[in-house]
């Protein structure tokens, strides 16, 4: 079909499906800074992390996935959403920066890319698509022991810190959210 094409570009079922998640997540993500409202921002994040949750399920990783929806876009966006709606004037302008918003983010995505091709094209292990791991280390009973696991294999303290994680952002969003006496007082007036 494409001759032309170096063997790092296979074009079977799962690798288009790839191709196109990974461009649907690209777009997202530009999207999510390139919008001027805060709350179009974090709808295209919302779809950013469910895309990403999306790849993980092409990669057949669905607990990591299932942990993605509920953590990102079930914990920590829909925080910022209600801190978001409760505490903004949506009708209001953009945030004002000094320097232009699109030559900084141009920038910095053509530094980013250029860092992850540097790392990546010295590894010819990524494209052949070896398998370096046990059957069944995937599975979600072994994933769970090394998940709440203390050994050195186990993953208890980032467990630990992602609901910490998830605690320190609803205390913020309450924070922001509630009004002061103040506040209050000169909407009444107004």
């Amino acid at each position: 079909m494409f001759p032309d094409l170096p063997l790092s570009f296979p074009m079977g079922g799962m690798d288009i499906a790839f191709y196109v998640v990974a461009f649907v997540i690209l777009m997202t993500a530009v999207c999510c800074v390139a919008v001027k409202n805060i709350l179009q921002s974090a709808v295209f994040l919302i779809f950013s992390f469910v895309t990403t949750a999306i790849l993980y399920m092409l990669m057949h990783a669905e607990f990591i996935a299932l942990a993605q929806v509920m953590v990102y876009v079930g914990g920590v966006v829909i925080f910022v959403v209600f801190t978001i709606l409760l505490t903004s004037h949506l009708g209001e302008d953009a945030f004002s920066t000094k320097m232009p918003r699109i030559f900084t983010a141009f920038a910095l995505s053509i530094a980013f890319v250029f860092v992850m091709v540097k790392c990546v094209l010295p590894t010819p292990d990524l494209a052949s698509g070896i398998v370096n791991s046990p059957a069944d280390y995937s599975s979600l009973q072994n994933f769970a022991l090394r998940l709440l696991g203390n050994d050195p294999n186990g993953f208890i303290i980032p467990f630990e810190i992602v609901s910490v994680l998830l605690l320190m952002t609803l205390i913020c969003a309450i924070t922001v959210a509630r009004r002061t006496k103040e506040d209050a007082e000169e909407e009444a007036s107004k």
